[in-house]
């Protein structure tokens, strides 16, 4: 049988306590990730955890921008996240596991490698960008967003061939790559894009 996935949780409360009250709505600044992991962790269940909004997992979310464009893509049917299927994206993300930690308590450098990794799995040839934590994504107003809270990255692409070299894995999930978007042109699409996307660009936005 099957042994379901236990995913990187923090109870709500204690992200409250730390945060200095109810968590913002939206993109906000905030401590390091880092900083976080002193906090109680928890493992919990993916499915136990999706249905919890007692604890919020904990989701490394990271955008691509050369020259004020961001690299979007499209969710296929196929996606683990079957909420988001069909959606428009800026942002890749996903979940930290009890193996990411080594079966023990996360650390600083494990969860770097968590956020390395999620990079190897859906993209080639974005290794060695170089990133920046911009923020925090909480959104409460959806039953996605209720369980997840997105620390978000932005990675800087440094030249045109860094950017024509950017590529989604063939056998990777199912997303497709849709080319380099202004924030302008995202906005104006905006029906069309999963609300933590539209976030991160007004994020990194105004992070300029």
């Amino acid at each position: 049988m099957k042994v379901e996935e236990e995913v990187f949780c923090l109870r709500r409360r204690d992200l409250e306590d730390l945060f200095g009250g109810a968590l913002p709505q939206g993109v906000f600044a905030g401590p390091e990730p880092e900083r976080i992991l002193v906090l109680p962790q928890h493992f919990l269940p993916r499915s136990q955890a999706e249905q919890n909004p007692a604890f919020k997992q904990l989701i490394p979310y990271q955008l691509f921008a050369f020259r004020q464009r961001f690299f979007v893509y499209q969710r296929g049917g196929g996606v683990g996240e079957g909420r988001l299927a069909g959606r428009l994206s800026v942002g890749f993300g996903g979940h930290i596991n009890r193996e990411d930690a080594g079966g023990d308590l996360l650390s600083a450098a494990a969860y770097e490698a968590a956020l390395r990794r999620e990079r190897v799995e859906e993209l080639v040839n974005a290794e060695a960008v170089a990133g920046d934590f911009l923020g925090w994504i909480n959104d409460d107003a959806s039953p996605v967003g209720r369980v997840h809270l997105g620390a978000v990255h932005l990675g800087r692409l440094d030249s045109e061939r860094a950017c024509r070299a950017l590529g989604i894995r063939a056998d990777g999930e199912d997303i497709h790559p849709q080319g380099w978007w202004s924030a302008a042109e995202i906005r104006a699409e905006g029906e069309s894009f999963e609300q933590w996307a539209l976030l991160a660009v007004a994020l990194a936005e105004s992070g300029r």
